[in-house]
């Protein structure tokens, strides 16, 4: 394991945090702690307390979103342990990769309100987050580990589900806000939101334009590169039926749109621009019976990708999903959830020909999982899968997460916690049917395994320690072969080597009083096959403090270290991959907020990278310095 790497003003960053938060506790000892037992549903589908959850959950609240001006979803998963973004400190715009506990992109299924998301005409098939605001999410949970039993293919080593704001009170209520920040940055919100008798809605839209920088970094060139910018749209619609005391009926409809310049490579200035949409309406009644509710879930998404460049290309594509699930609680100690998936994925690429068929394939996943919770403290979530596919033969998968909270001395309790589930990655359109296609390909397999401890201290201190491995075996890789003409053929197909990752996670989240709070994390990733792990740091810490002086005013400074990594470039001199190290690098984060006029103004502000370091996050390219934003938001 490597030496984490601090210098002298991130140990007094350090320092001075600890001090602050120390010194303020001891003056704040006799104040009493209000904090709510969380509750979470990402890792069975049902609403279980923290406590009870046997799966390695890490939650941003409502209120840890407020906290972080100026950040986008990807600077924000980027702190989580055991997630590493890339792309989050380049130019607005630049395109996000996620990987979680070494998985890429593919891997990391994301929900948007419960229902999984992805672009079926992307290589990968993944979500793309620049087009989510920060100003329409309530809360996000990360699942880390495999748990396709629930969820289906790319939930082979998390899960993020991203819950959008929601109306939650009786009558008209609101929100507005307005930003300014480095780079000429401005972003405004709205959204009108209430109920009324059986109908609650939510109204919701927002716009952010930033005139960027380079994306490409300039250091080699004797001219300046242009700015590259971006532009993000977005509205949101929720209604809600409450028909009778047994049924709902929700609507909701959204469209999200992006447009972003980028830059021809690394060192290399270009006027390009990759503009996306897309559209997703969906239609979910529920039946609450009392002991249990029926669901339907419906959800249409649409969307286009054009890259306006040299080699430009234009994509369009359609996911059609239906769900239709039952949950059923037997008595105190076991409840149960059947269900059935279908998926209709179609994308097609439009430039060359705007009148081209889709090519498309079918889901259909039967499913059902069972919870165990004794007065014991044992709790055994199991669920099994049949993934059946169009294309490929049915694939089985199970999951079984044993728990036990077992109470210590007064307000100490400790939870054990283990888990071995089996996942898969379903082949994209693209890897099937595009040029170098290949129809043969299997779905990647993998087997997780976890086992953790965590500590509890009431509701004042909480402390999570989990080891994983993930087994990984017919990854789809792009490969090629000589054809009988001696001419080289590249093409998808699964690869047979296999790929064991496997390290350790802690986090700590220490309410110290009423008005102050300290969380820590620390993660740690390694694998057998480096090659498969370029741009993935060993480890990562952080640690946070978050201080009310008084009650109208809030506080909050984070440190993050990321340690080295290894990258790959292409060397045009050579025509071959070439390794490099990137250093590690530590940032200091600031936030506060004030609130006034009875609390519903409130004035906020920011500064990220608040020493200015210097350091590379992709090679090649500018990454941003210090940044700061100021906003106000009141809300009615």
């Amino acid at each position: 394991m490597r030496i984490l790497k601090i210098n002298l003003k991130h140990i007094l960053a350090i320092g001075l945090l600890l001090h602050t938060g120390l010194s303020f506790a001891q003056e704040q000892e006799d104040l009493s702690t209000y904090t709510m037992d969380e509750f979470v549903v990402t890792g069975t589908k049902f609403e279980l307390p923290v406590k009870k959850s046997g799966k390695s959950i890490y939650k941003l609240t409502a209120k840890d979103l407020e906290q972080n001006a100026g950040k986008t979803v990807s600077d924000l998963l980027n702190e989580v342990p055991g997630i590493q973004m890339d792309g989050n400190f380049g130019a607005p715009g630049t395109n996000i990769s996620y990987y979680v506990r070494g998985g890429r992109n593919k891997n990391t299924l994301i929900l948007i309100d419960g229902v999984p998301l992805n672009d079926p005409s992307g290589i990968d098939a993944s979500f793309d987050l620049r087009f989510l605001p920060v100003s329409q999410i309530e809360s996000i949970e990360v699942l880390k580990g495999g748990l396709s039993t629930l969820y289906g293919t790319g939930a082979s080593a998390a899960v993020i589900s991203i819950k959008l704001k929601e109306a939650t009170q009786e009558g008209v209520h609101g929100q507005v806000d307005y930003s300014y920040g480095s780079f000429e940055t401005h972003q405004v919100s709205a959204n009108v939101n209430g109920k009324q008798d059986k109908l609650s809605y939510m109204v919701s839209g927002s716009l952010m334009e930033s005139e960027g920088f380079s994306a490409a970094s300039d250091e080699n060139s004797s001219t300046d590169f242009e700015d590259d910018g971006m532009t993000q749209k977005n509205v949101n619609v929720k209604l809600g039926l409450q028909a009778t005391e047994q049924l709902n009926i929700a609507v909701n409809a959204a469209f999200d749109e992006f447009s972003a310049d980028y830059d021809g490579g690394a060192y290399l200035d270009a006027d390009n621009q990759n503009n996306g949409e897309q559209f997703r309406i969906g239609f979910t009644p529920s039946y609450n019976y009392g002991d249990g509710e029926i669901k339907l879930n419906v959800l249409l998404n649409t969307g286009a990708r054009e890259f306006e460049s040299t080699y430009p290309s234009k994509f369009k594509s359609k996911n059609l999903q239906t769900e239709l699930s039952h949950q059923h609680q037997w008595n105190d100690n076991f409840k149960t959830l059947i269900g059935v998936n279908a998926q209709k994925l179609s994308a097609k690429e439009v430039l060359a020909d705007p009148n081209a068929d889709y090519n498309d394939f079918n889901i259909i996943d039967p499913f059902a999982s069972v919870f165990f919770d004794h007065s014991s403290g044992l709790n055994v979530h199991a669920g099994v899968r049949l993934n059946t596919h169009s294309v490929y033969d049915n694939e089985f998968i199970y999951n079984l997460n044993p728990s036990f909270l077992l109470p210590v001395i007064g307000d100490l309790s400790v939870k054990f916690l283990a888990s071995v589930s089996t996942s898969y990655v379903t082949p994209s359109l693209y890897q099937l049917y595009s040029f170098y296609g290949n129809e043969d390909l299997s779905p990647e397999r993998s087997t997780n395994y976890e086992g953790g401890i965590s500590f509890y201290l009431g509701d004042k201190l909480t402390l999570n320690t989990v080891y994983f491995r993930r087994d990984e075996t017919d990854p789809i890789i792009f490969s090629g072969a000589l054809d009988n003409d001696g001419n080289w053929v590249s093409f998808y197909d699964n690869g047979t080597d296999e790929q064991v990752v496997k390290g350790l996670e802690l986090d700590a989240n220490w309410t110290i009083s009423k008005l102050i709070s300290l969380n820590t994390n620390y993660s740690y990733i390694t694998t057998d096959e480096k090659t498969n792990f370029y741009r993935i740091p060993a480890y990562k810490f952080g640690i946070g403090l978050v201080v009310s002086p008084v009650e109208s005013v809030d506080i909050s400074v984070k440190y993050n270290l990321t340690s080295d990594r290894t990258v790959a470039y292409w060397d045009s001199a050579t025509f071959s991959s070439v390794e490099t190290e990137l250093d590690s690098f530590g940032l200091v984060d600031l936030f506060a907020n004030y609130k006034l006029v009875n609390k519903n103004l409130s004035i906020y502000g920011g500064i990220n990278n608040a020493f200015d370091t210097d350091f590379v996050g992709i090679y090649g390219y500018t990454t941003r310095g210090r940044t700061m934003t100021i906003g106000l938001n009141y809300t009615f």
